[in-house]
């Protein structure tokens, strides 16, 4: 569409220098949302200045990892017109580290039935947001939790984002649905306007391992087959997470996460994953 390649003409003439980095997944519980919470948390723990953006509509969690102080007006305000920019991103309980929120499930459903008019107006209206974070607010990267899924919601954010990570469980049907998918967006993201600056990387979260960090064979083959193929389709590998027993059972027992700890638990994958989307 002509929306999408405005949108990638802007990104690849330098109007946007910063990093804007969005993590997706095709399907829901794969693990994205604390992905792109805990890859901001330790960015903003390096001294970068950090705005996670809560884009997931259909199940948004940004008050569990940061309880809003009191009722601040959310994203999709700025995409209707109702709010500015600067009235939608909200400090963190964290130095350098900034949050807009997901609405209402109510509005999220008016976000989501919208016509694809309406979404090339919230497109423009997200690109402007990213030029106001950057130019205005000094922001150093934006992070966006995306939706799963292709909605135009999520696609809209596919297409504005400089980076996106690809979050998948190995699990057979997620996976060859999930590489279907990307011969038909990702490619006419990255090629919808020339000299694409955009980058894609895969990360497999919640992978089995044996005793030692050992993958078990017909596991390791699985992967290192889709990883090849998710390559060759210029979706660069990342780290593997294994299922961590610590997280999960936070997640299920805490009400409000421990993010750092979290974090703590995840760190030498997000180090990866942090210097892999910042080059």
């Amino acid at each position: 569409s002509d929306n999408l390649k405005d949108c990638q003409l802007s990104l690849n003439d330098g109007d946007i220098s910063m990093a804007t980095i969005t993590i997706h997944s095709f399907k829901g519980g794969t693990g994205k949302s604390l992905i792109a919470a805990a890859l901001g948390y330790h960015m903003s723990e390096q001294g970068r200045k950090v705005l996670l953006i809560d884009g997931d509509y259909y199940a948004p969690c940004f008050d569990t990892f940061f309880p809003q102080k009191k009722d601040g007006q959310p994203f999709t305000s700025f995409l209707a017109g109702k709010a500015a920019f600067k009235d939608v991103v909200h400090p963190s309980q964290y130095k350098n580290l900034y949050v807009s929120y997901a609405p209402t499930p109510d509005f999220s459903q008016e976000i989501l039935q919208a016509d694809a008019k309406t979404h090339g107006r919230y497109l423009k209206q997200i690109l402007a947001g990213i030029k106001t974070a950057k130019n205005d607010m000094e922001f150093d990267e934006i992070i966006i939790d995306n939706s799963s899924g292709i909605s135009l919601a999520a696609i809209n954010f596919l297409s504005c984002s400089t980076r996106s990570v690809l979050v998948i469980r190995p699990v057979r049907y997620g996976v060859e649905t999930t590489f279907n998918i990307i011969n038909a967006i990702y490619r006419k993201l990255k090629y919808s306007g020339s000299g694409s600056v955009r980058k894609d990387f895969l990360v497999w979260n919640q992978v089995p391992i044996q005793e030692g960090s050992v993958l078990e064979p017909r596991i390791k083959k699985y992967l290192d087959y889709w990883t090849d193929k998710f390559a060759a389709a210029d979706i660069a590998p990342g780290p593997t997470i294994p299922y961590i027993f610590d997280i999960v059972a936070s997640m299920i027992a805490e009400s409000t996460m421990d993010l750092p700890k979290l974090t703590e638990f995840l760190e030498e994958h997000i180090k990866t994953l942090s210097a892999l989307v910042t080059t």
